[in-house]
């Protein structure tokens, strides 16, 4: 896209006209912003080269796909929002995929029964950049792409309001390493470097109105669709809240037509980004009427804020540990609503920053931002109420979301601070960027003082001595006093500039790397169990109570129930809940989340309601390595309990488990106890006895080959018939190792007891499971590995079916029918309008609606070819918008040297 690649070594009066041409100075103005370029296009990679080497793994399925194991974890997190995996790789390597397959990814059959995929937005199915994730490791060269481009355009900003190689240098490292890519890494983070690209269009637009050249918006234009492209239209829409602010900041008094042409272009820029985002607007926008959006409905977050105790993590994020840790028991809200920080060297180069007389008016636009959006994420009343009064922003968790504006401002603060020292010149004493970071030093000392003070609770809390608190503080403290240092030193004001950029950056670069330290340095993944899925599962579904989290089959290309996602289609969410799942969370159907710990578990739901998750195509269920859902699990242990207590069983030792008045339908295939082997250490045998009332089965077992810290299944030889009274598990150990058995206080209402060594102590009880025996026609395992056992359901409905007719499906959207007489085809996937069909070479008609879910068409008598197509409603449209984009965007970049009105030259006077 064309720029004026002239830069003036000083920024100018904010109503100057640039130069017509450049000046010889620019030649080596320009060569040193090569440099800046290079310096945020490297950086970037040697922050991350640890990840890019495998020293750490940077894979989030071997965290939250349920297939990773032997994962050594270090302590905390590396990035606090666990969508980085669910939505973001999972669904967004799918939409990879059927892009380079030729496919425009509107829909997915592979989430709960069908829906859409663009339309769901954080997919990013139509982010170019979301290409990356169809190769290995694509995610963390996404977040890098993210990054560069987030410095790259930083640079360029920084260049065209006419800073120094040094000060846009700077000001790109801040950006690019700032709180919120350090903290999250899900689609909250892909709009973000979109924010300087399209307010780099602004100042293009006022530099050529000013010079009276033409175009200038093709910024706006890209910067705005690949916002909204990128798949959080939260933050696009945040962003462009300051993108608004900035360009009002920075309007031209120069004359009227000046002023007009200046509104028109930014307009036209914004209409163009618009235009050229029709097909995913449309998508979504179109969505949103059947869809269930959680919180989202209303105002639902207008009252929500992170509590002020938190405020000291903005400025000293790692005060309390590492992401995740915080003491007491209120860490789980903070970190699941903390959007970024600001570190305190940042916090008082921006500060500096808000002093500087060139561009006046923009520096306290972005300090004016950066202040209303603190106030609205931490709470103050005035303030924050002003803030989420906005049209929108109480529809969001504005308190994650604005984070990046702030990030953004403080950055060019920053970088606007560094210039003053620069244009200060040789007299280092009494100048004013000195006196400015002085005032900026005490300012952040202050606000960071502020917030420790708040937070004292917390220190009485904290486990002593904590090295985190020490060393945070320290390094606070450090950062602090170096920049003290460098506001009273007599230095030129150029070496004062590199020596604060320096302390700035580091700083900024240490506190992004900390959290990466938390992936794990070794794990596998075993997807044996896929393969078994991709193989045999053909066009029905799959239900996961783990493995193969939810949205993960769409990432391996095969169709299972769960969902963890917003927004979600309304119809599936009311179904789940009212045939399948009554305690299900509804945003999270993954087959371990409860709604209320007091109502039924996954387990019971399951086992109730089998026919139901039949009648949706399930034919698999899929557990832990040691699960079973068909086992009967006492009501003692339907909620996991804190306070497990190992008992060890030595040699000779025996230990009775009892359960008195059992409430179990079946008669009993085999009993599961929770034992602990120490690591593997245990060794020798367990016999055991399980005796129904009366009646008595005999087991051993190899202690060498349990799993440490799970269930020791104890299968019968022969089934017993439900205990009326009594169920007895009787275990005796030898062997030089023990093993233990992990118990739980008793409640007062138990029907468990336990004697170990015929002592009973005081009341626990350990945690055991039955298996009950089932006939042929019930369910049964068909598969185990490390990672998971899946079961199958005798009688799953058929993804299609017609009464009369022959079916021959080649794929979930195509299928040969040959029928009788003419019948209704039904297709067990979601209905939405959108979806038409071809039949033969009939027109093309519309899918009707069968039942609350699914979809249904006729069929005529004799052969025909089925194809289903979905395309969101309006998308005729939404293409013919997306080229009236390209059109815009290609007439900013017409020849620009032509005047487009002359140039009136009245002095306006600096604002």
């Amino acid at each position: 896209m064309a720029l004026n690649t002239a830069a003036p070594s000083t920024m100018a009066n904010d109503d100057a006209p640039p130069p017509p041409s450049p000046s010889p100075r620019t030649v080596p103005a320009r060569r040193h912003h090569v440099w800046a370029v290079i310096a945020v296009l490297v950086a970037p990679l040697l922050a991350k080269l640890h990840l890019i080497l495998g020293f750490r793994l940077a894979d989030p399925r071997l965290l939250h796909s349920g297939l990773g194991v032997d994962v050594v974890m270090p302590r905390g997190l590396a990035t606090l929002d666990p969508n980085v995996a669910i939505t973001s790789q999972a669904l967004g390597h799918r939409a990879a995929l059927d892009l380079l397959a030729g496919h425009i990814p509107w829909w997915n059959p592979y989430e709960g029964v069908g829906g859409p995929m663009a339309g769901e937005m954080q997919s990013a199915a139509l982010f170019p950049l979301n290409l990356l994730l169809a190769l290995p490791d694509g995610q963390l060269y996404m977040h890098l792409s993210l990054q560069l481009v987030a410095g790259l355009f930083t640079v360029l900003l920084m260049r065209r309001l006419g800073t120094s190689a040094l000060a846009a240098g700077v000001a790109g490292l801040l950006f690019e390493f700032n709180g919120t890519f350090a903290w999250l890494a899900n689609a909250v983070v892909n709009p973000i470097p979109f924010l300087p690209m399209v307010v780099l269009g602004v100042e293009e637009v006022r530099h050529r109105v000013v010079a009276g050249l033409r175009g200038g918006w093709a910024w706006i234009v890209a910067g705005l669709a690949l916002s909204l492209y990128a798949g959080f239209p939260e933050v696009a829409y945040l962003d462009g809240l300051l993108v608004g602010a900035w360009t009002l900041a920075r309007l031209p008094l120069h004359t009227k037509a000046v002023l007009t042409a200046y509104a028109a272009r930014v307009g036209l820029g914004v209409v163009g980004g618009l235009a050229l985002a029709a097909p995913i607007l449309i998508a979504f926008l179109g969505y949103l009427p059947y869809a269930f959006v959680g919180g989202h409905e209303g105002n639902g977050f207008r009252d929500a804020h992170v509590d002020a105790q938190h405020f000291v993590n903005l400025t000293i994020p790692y005060l309390f540990g590492r992401l995740a840790d915080l003491p007491g028991g209120e860490g789980g809200w903070f970190w699941g609503s903390v959007g970024g920080y600001m570190p305190i060297g940042l916090t008082a180069l921006a500060i500096a920053g808000c002093f500087g007389r060139p561009l006046r008016g923009l520096r306290w636009t972005l300090a004016a931002w950066t202040v209303a959006a603190l106030a609205a994420i931490y709470g103050l009343p005035v303030i924050g109420r002003l803030i989420t009064s906005i049209p929108a922003v109480g529809n969001a968790a504005f308190f994650r979301y604005l984070p990046p504006s702030a990030e953004f401002s403080v950055a060019i603060l920053a970088g606007l601070a560094c210039q003053d020292m620069i244009q200060s010149g040789a007299q280092a004493m009494g100048r004013r960027p000195a006196r400015a970071l002085l005032a900026g030093v005490l300012l952040a000392s202050a606000t960071a003082a502020a917030g420790l003070l708040i937070a004292a609770h917390y220190y009485v809390e904290m486990p002593h001595p904590s090295h985190w608190f020490r060393n945070a503080l320290c390094v606070a403290v450090l950062t602090v006093l170096l920049l003290f240092l460098l506001s009273v030193a007599r230095l030129p004001g150029r070496r004062r500039a590199v020596a604060v950029g320096a302390v700035v950056a580091v700083e900024a670069v240490l506190m992004f790397v900390v959290p990466t330290t938390s992936n794990p340095p070794k794990g596998i993944l075993i997807e044996d169990g896929v393969r078994f899925l991709q193989a045999h599962l053909g066009l029905q579904r799959f239900f996961s109570m783990g493995p193969v989290a939810p949205n993960y089959g769409a990432y391996y290309g095969i169709a299972g129930i769960n969902h963890d996602d917003l927004p979600l289609p309304r119809s599936w969410v009311d179904y789940v809940a009212a045939h399948l799942d009554a305690n299900v969370h509804h945003i999270a159907f993954d087959g371990k989340q409860r709604n209320s710990a007091d109502g039924p578990s996954v387990e019971e739901n399951l086992r109730a309601n089998l026919a139901e998750y039949e009648k949706v195509g399930v034919r698999y269920v899929v557990t832990a390595a040691a699960g079973n859902p068909f086992r009967w699990t006492p009501r003692e242990f339907r909620v996991d309990r804190p306070g497990g207590l190992p008992i060890p069983l030595s040699d000779g030792g025996t230990a009775v488990i009892g359960w008195n008045r059992p409430d179990l339908p079946q008669p009993i295939d085999g009993v599961g106890v929770l034992i602990g082997t120490y690591g593997g250490k245990s060794d020798g045998v367990l016999r055991a006895s399980i005796c129904a009332d009366d009646m008595c089965a005999d087991q051993v077992l190899d202690l060498t080959q349990a799993t440490d810290n799970q269930f020791l299944p104890i299968k019968l030889d022969h089934p017993l018939p439900p205990p009326k009274n009594r169920l007895t598990v009787t275990l005796r150990k030898t062997g030089a190792y023990p093993v233990a058995l992990w118990s739980f206080p008793s409640s007062s209402d138990s029907r468990m007891t336990l004697t170990v060594d015929g002592y009973t102590g005081p009341p626990h009880e350990v945690r055991i499971n039955v298996d009950l025996a089932t006939d042929d026609r019930g369910p049964s395992r068909v598969y185990t590995d490390r990672a998971m056992t899946i079961f199958e359901l005798p009688d799953p409905a058929p993804y299609f079916s017609a009464e009369g007719c022959q079916l021959q499906a080649e794929a979930r959207d195509r299928l040969v029918a040959d029928c009788a007489a003419a019948s209704i085809l039904k297709r067990q996937e979601l209905f939405l309008p959108g979806w038409t069909v071809d039949v033969g070479g009939m027109p093309r008609q519309e899918v009707q609606p069968d039942g609350p879910l699914f979809q249904r068409i006729s069929l005529p008598a004799g052969r025909s070819e089925v194809r289903f197509n979905y395309s969101p409603p309006y998308m005729p449209a939404g293409y013919a918008l997306f080229l009236l984009g390209i059109g815009v965007l290609l007439w900013s970049l017409h020849p620009a040297g032509r005047p487009s009105f002359p140039l009136e030259t009245g002095n306006s006077g600096p604002r």
